[in-house]
């Protein structure tokens, strides 16, 4: 299509209108001018005048194109009754064409005074619209072609001047003068009236030619809906069209709104802005295919009106209010962050999409050829802008609704926004959803047009494109927004939860790998003594790490009616039993559906299909037989499978096997991993020996300690001073690492025997156990003993001292001793103190010191008959530990709980339970591992939030004890691997 050259471009022109006479307000007619013989050229949409026209000969051609044009009324009022219930189409602020002032290509040369009527300083204004002492000229009529491409060139030459394409309303004089009767375009054109600015202009225009003008994007599009036709029959396509257009008369120009009075349409449609003749001369599919481009420019216009919205209405106002909405700082800018994420630039995208439409549009009206070229170069830069929106929108969702609920100054920030001037009474989830949408509508308006466009148009190749394109982003981002959306009601639920008072429940929500999997209602029979076959509803959650029974409360909570089961320790025993018959008594006197009143009525019922689920036995374990009519069965197996692959692939404890030479044949009683020569060293203790070799060469073991009779406990070494410690039939001996392992060279090892190492313990005394930590910054070596003729336990502690080749020198020196009351079962060594475990309590007690105490103690606020309470006074305790600088860990069979410093139960009496029972415990920071060697499998927790990390499984697992601080975890295995050593992984 051919376009506009820069010499035909636009400019404004006191006179308006394109026939020879005008009619004025009062109806009396001003003078004529001669009749043109025909348009020489047709300028589409202007402010210009359209008197130029070619001299005539007064043939009778040019009598049967004479056209007689009505003059705008310049009624004050009924224009102003107009505009104020006109729908405001007019420029939109931040387009790139701001100004919407009459522009001047730098190119162009002024054209002569006689292009247009010149109106002087000293001219004045009849009374019947006309200037007095402006002269109209006309251009004469020539034969030679001045080069000029013809901006309607694909319209037939026949038609120009006829009754089957008018010339396009203009703007009347009087609505030029600035009297405020003219198009309303307080919009387009910004702070100043249309009347001034072009009162302006003339005023220019009567002291210096005026240079061509160039109109913006939007001038063009607010003009055509001004001028839009307001006559039923000759706009749209329900008319007739006449049988013989040619013969009949021009019919005069249409009245303007100012003139009707009422704006026919104030969305109109491509068709009802154009001449109907033009539209009678298109075929269908090129009716459509307009029609559907000058919709892709209406739903581009009001998109960037809701974006621009979106920037000044909510994302500014919330930057700059003072005091700010949310606070501190970095919340606020968080929160616009996740609820407007790439909106803004997504904004500035399309206003400069739209700005390349409209530029498109006034060039090429009112065909447009096409616009997938501007489509296509636009999408291509902002595919990422909408991913990132559309997969975030969920969140944004989310958030926008939870700071409402609890944030009452935001919510009166968005409620004094809920208005027609700011947002049409819009809530700010429509402004958050148009991203969302507005992409699948560009896709619905490109499957249109493919339809309609012929097949030798260049769209037939462009339009797919730019489909595949849009089709990519929305399959891409759909499963991201599932994704989200899943979350979102993950969380939900989460906030809904009611648990239990006392008990940390950690569900590791925050988790990115957090999902719900399944959410419904099961029932479960339940009796008492009104009624033996009643049953409860209960809505069961299936998270991809816990399952949840709940009861649902009237305010939308759900209450936790049993613990959390970790789906490590799910195991779905059977789902085929015999389905039950559920009556519900609600609704048992029923008749049949379709039966007489006279029948008997029925008890209705449903079938219950059950299914029984169980965690691990003991003091924790628990079994539920549950029915419902949906299917749990694939649901739980299905989350269970996920759960251990993505265990297996991220592991925070793993198994290594230790490899054991064949010599030894006897059943491993203990063991110890070191360093030694830097080379990783084990220590392996049978009944009666001790061997020892490189960890990665079984070829290097060597029986270096072998004792005739007795039983072997024990074995352990003193870091740092080379002291091997074994404990064997009550007896405490130490041998000298130096004198049995000289070099790396095995074949220089000596074998020691039992007289051969140095007696820590008395020679009377039976140790219960040994120990080797640090307290009061020395690393000493304790050892317990329990006492024959009284319910106590005493502690002897050990000072080791640099070992010497001279003879006679003690290796080890007394600390001295304490005396606690029970029989103790292990020692964890602190700061100043050390903590002794006894059958009943803990006690705190210091080295050398015959005072200690007795922990926990509860505080005030604590009731005696709180959970806590009675789990301390009913559990068997198992260790203690230091958490962090201020905070320990009671551990007992049946659960755990804080302390501070001082011995006090902490954090308000909440407490950790098990889901297994362990039987013995060892402390990894931040990871706490209860081993459960009756199921072979171990349980691994975080001391801080409680959180279940994963289970630890191996068949015939048997740990050794710890002895001392840093030892290595080392088991023994009943799957035919024999050692194993659990080392903590390191994040990758």
């Amino acid at each position: 299509m051919s376009t506009i050259h820069s010499n035909n471009d636009l400019r404004p022109n006191p006179t308006f209108g394109s026939s020879s006479s005008t009619s004025s307000l009062n109806g009396s007619s001003s003078r004529t001018s001669p009749k043109p013989k025909g348009l020489k050229k047709l300028r589409p949409w202007s402010l210009a005048a359209h008197a130029r026209r070619k001299v005539g000969t007064g043939s009778a051609e040019a009598d049967e194109h004479q056209t007689a044009e009505t003059s705008i009324s310049t009624n004050t009022d009924k224009t102003n009754g107009h505009n104020d219930g006109m729908y405001d189409y007019a420029t939109l602020e931040g387009l790139p064409y701001q100004d919407s002032r009459v522009r001047v290509h730098p190119d162009q040369s002024p054209r002569r005074a006689s292009d247009t009527p010149q109106v002087g300083i000293g001219s004045t204004r009849s009374q019947d619209g006309s200037v007095d002492g402006a002269e109209v000229e006309w251009e004469e009529e020539s034969d030679i072609d001045d080069g000029r491409v013809d901006a309607y060139s694909w319209v037939d030459p026949s038609f120009i001047g006829s009754a089957r394409l008018r010339a396009t309303p203009t703007v009347s004089q009087s609505d030029l003068s600035g009297s405020g009767s003219g198009i309303r375009s307080n919009q387009t054109f910004q702070n100043t009236t249309p009347g001034n600015e072009v009162a302006e202009l003339l005023e220019n225009a009567g002291t210096a030619p005026s240079p061509p003008a160039q109109l913006l994007p939007d001038d063009s599009y607010a003009m055509l809906l001004a001028y839009q036709s307001t006559s039923a029959s000759d706009s749209g396509h329900g008319h007739t069209p006449s049988t013989n257009s040619h013969a009949a008369p021009l019919s005069p120009v249409l009245p303007t709104p100012s003139e009707s009075g009422i704006l026919r349409n104030p969305n109109p449609e491509w068709y009802e802005l154009v001449d109907r003749t033009l539209s009678d001369s298109l075929s269908k599919e090129e009716l459509k295919r307009q029609g559907l481009w000058w919709e892709m420019i209406k739903g581009e216009r009001e998109y960037v009106r809701d974006m621009k919205t979106v920037c000044d209405v909510f994302i500014q106002p919330l930057r700059d209010c003072d005091p700010p909405l949310l606070s501190p700082e970095s919340r606020l800018h968080a929160f616009i962050a996740e609820v407007f994420s790439t909106s803004q630039q997504i904004y500035h995208a399309h206003v400069r999409l739209l700005g390349r439409l409209m530029e498109r549009q006034r060039h090429e009206w009112p065909l447009m050829t096409t616009a997938t070229d501007i489509l296509l170069g636009t999408l291509l830069e902002i595919v990422e802008l909408y991913e990132s929106y559309m997969k975030n929108y969920p969140f944004a969702e989310a958030r926008v609704r939870r700071e409402q609920e609890r944030n009452p100054p935001f919510r009166a920030f968005l409620s004094q926004r809920n208005t027609y001037d700011l947002t049409r009474r819009r809530d700010i989830s429509v402004f958050l959803s148009r991203p969302v949408t507005r992409l699948p509508r560009i896709l619905l308006v490109l499957e249109a047009l493919y339809k309609v466009t012929p097949a030798d148009h260049p769209d037939k190749e462009d339009i797919p494109t730019a489909m595949e394109i849009l089709q990519g982003v929305v399959k891409s981002t759909q499963p991201g927004i599932e994704s989200a959306e899943n979350k979102i009601k993950l969380w939900n639920t989460a906030e809904r939860l009611l648990f239990k008072k006392g008990e940390v429940i950690e569900l590791d929500i925050a988790d990115p790998k957090r999902t719900l999997v399944h959410m419904g209602y099961v029932f479960r029979r339940v009796r008492s003594e009104t009624n033996w076959h009643g049953w409860q509803d209960l809505r069961a959650i299936l998270l991809d790490n816990y399952f949840l029974l709940t009861r649902d409360e009237e305010n939308g909570k759900h209450v936790v009616v049993s613990r959390p089961i970790h789906l490590d320790f799910l195991n779905l025993m059977s789902a085929d039993g015999v389905p039950e018959r559920r009556y519900d008594s609600v609704t048992r006197y029923q008749r049949k559906p379709g039966g007489h009143m006279l029948e008997p009525v029925f008890q209705p019922e449903r079938l219950m299909f059950p299914f029984t689920i169980t965690t691990s036995s003991g003091v924790n374990g628990r079994t539920y037989t549950l029915c419902t009519a949906e299917e749990w069965k694939e649901k739980i197996e299905g989350a269970k499978t996920l759960r251990k692959f993505d265990i297996e692939g991220n592991r925070t404890f793993a198994i290594h096997s230790i490899t054991v030479p064949p010599e030894i044949r006897d059943p491993i009683m203990a063991a110890d991993t070191f360093a030694w020569h830097n080379r990783e060293t084990i220590a392996v203790a049978t009944s009666r020996s001790v061997w020892l070799g490189w960890r990665r060469d079984s070829k290097t073991f060597r029986e270096l300690i072998k004792f005739s009779s007795g039983h072997i406990s024990m074995v352990s070494i003193v870091p740092d001073f080379g002291w091997l410690l074994v404990s064997s039939s009550g007896s405490l001996l130490a041998y000298n690492l130096r004198d049995m392992i000289p070099t790396s060279n095995p074949d220089t090892w000596i074998a020691k025997g039992r007289l051969e190492g140095q007696r820590l313990s008395v020679p009377e005394h039976n140790i219960a156990f040994a120990r080797v930590g640090v307290t009061k910054g020395r690393l000493l070596v304790v050892y317990a003993v329990h006492s024959r003729n009284s319910h106590q336990t005493s502690l002897y502690f050990y000072e080791p001292l640099l070992s010497s080749t001279s003879y006679g020198l003690p290796s080890f020196r007394s600390f001295g001793n304490i005396t606690v009351p029970g029989y103790a079962s292990d020692l964890s060594f602190f700061r100043q103190t050390v903590s002794v475990v006894t059958e009943k309590t803990f006690v705190i007690a210091e080295p050398g010191n015959p005072t200690y105490n007795s922990i926990p103690t509860f505080p005030h606020e604590i009731p005696e008959r709180a959970m806590v309470v009675r789990m301390v006074s009913g559990s068997k305790p198992l260790a203690m530990w230091q958490v962090d600088e201020s905070e320990f860990l009671l551990v007992y069979e049946w659960g755990a709980c804080w302390v501070t410093k001082f011995g006090e139960v902490s954090r308000k009496g909440s407490f950790l339970r098990w889901n297994l029972t362990p039987s013995y415990v060892i402390f990894k920071q931040p990871y706490l591992l209860l081993f459960d060697e009756s199921h072979s499998r171990a349980e691994v927790r975080d001391v801080t939030s409680g959180r279940v990390c994963e289970v630890i499984e191996e068949k015939g697992m048997k740990v050794f004890p710890i002895h001392r601080f840093g030892q290595g975890v080392v088991a023994r295995s009943g799957s035919g691997r024999g050692l194993i050593e659990i080392v903590e992984t390191v994040p990758l």
